[in-house]
């Protein structure tokens, strides 16, 4: 199959998986009220389903995957390791970290607007990177990318075990509130969300691929990129922000959604190889299809009920990283 049929049936999956969501939850429609609603011609109340909840829903799960896909790609250049991503290196975990607190520490007697949110995650996300720079840093190599990743590690699981600590102390409301939030929730959402993601995506995404060839010199060794006139540490430090660019926002309107930047850069490698013109974009479309088909499919998994994508994703995403496991060690 030709690289234009893959991405052509990659854009009917998506299609499709939009469908999907946008027909389902607990006020169903079926395609031909879809369509009429869409058109202008439902009921009030579908209007309002569809344009206030499900369509701004969709869009938001869509960006969020896309972000989380590509900036797992980024770490995962930079690192030159499979098993890289936003949540393992501890970026999720530190810009969740700043968010509870921003959550925590709000009166709740005061409405913050959503583009602010952001900020904050972003907060925690470069104190991450920071760390991960001082601890991975070597003076005669630069960043080692081997230690870049056992840093990462350990930085996340200490800022998980304190997060567990701040649970201990809310009382039940902020509790109930903190639980949702991470468990990865974007059934909340609305355009607001969508527009405080938005714009990272535009600004970063086309960044990227203008500078794709940059990202495809950082898969040589460093002795390689060094004597073609590459500065490696400079790229590594510039994608290093730029995935944190992208994972923190997508932390700060969903919450905590981990596997994603795992397991869609290898499922593109697989299928479009490892050009980075081509894969940042199939990044955006299949973590973005991944993460809308999950929310669509908690919204029916239970009845009465919905499961967060965040756990529908870890349903698919842990496995996989078993296989990486098993299979990196042969």
């Amino acid at each position: 199959m030709t690289l234009r049929w893959k991405f052509i049936v990659v854009a009917i999956i998506l299609l499709l998986g939009c469908l999907f969501s946008l027909s389902t939850g607990q006020s169903s429609l079926s395609l031909q009220e879809l369509w009429k609603t869409l058109l202008g011609d439902g009921t009030s109340r579908q209007e309002l389903v569809l344009f206030q909840f499900r369509i701004p829903r969709m869009i938001l799960a869509f960006l969020v995957g896309g972000a989380l896909a590509i900036a797992g790609m980024l770490l995962q250049a930079i690192s030159r390791n499979a098993l890289a991503d936003p949540g393992i290196l501890g970026i999720n975990a530190g810009a969740g970290l700043t968010m509870m607190l921003f959550l925590l520490l709000q009166n709740s007697s005061t409405s913050v607007h959503t583009y602010v949110q952001p900020l904050y995650a972003l907060m925690g996300g470069f104190i991450v990177v920071a760390l991960l720079f001082l601890l991975s840093y070597d003076r005669n190599d630069g960043i080692v990318p081997i230690r870049l990743i056992y840093t990462g590690v350990a930085i996340a699981a200490a800022i998980s075990a304190f997060m567990i600590v701040l649970t201990y102390i809310l009382d039940p409301s902020q509790y109930q509130m903190i639980k949702v939030w991470l468990a990865g929730n974007i059934g909340n959402s609305n355009w607001s969300d969508v527009y405080a993601m938005l714009p990272w995506l535009i600004i970063i995404v086309p960044l990227l691929i203008r500078n794709h060839l940059l990202l495809d010199v950082l898969k040589l060794n460093d002795p390689i990129s060094i004597s073609i006139g590459a500065s490696v540490n400079k790229y590594r430090v510039w994608f290093l922000v730029c995935s944190v660019l992208l994972a923190a926002p997508a932390v700060a309107v969903s919450g905590s959604i981990g596997f994603v930047g795992l397991v869609v850069p290898h499922l593109v490698r697989q299928l479009f190889g490892h050009a980075h013109k081509l894969t940042i974009p199939a990044c955006l479309l299949i973590g973005g299809g991944l993460v809308v088909i999950a929310d669509a499919l908690g919204k029916m998994v239970v009845a009465n009920t919905e499961i967060p994508a965040g756990v529908i994703v870890a349903l698919i995403g842990a496995p996989y990283f078993l296989y990486l496991l098993i299979k990196s060690d042969h």
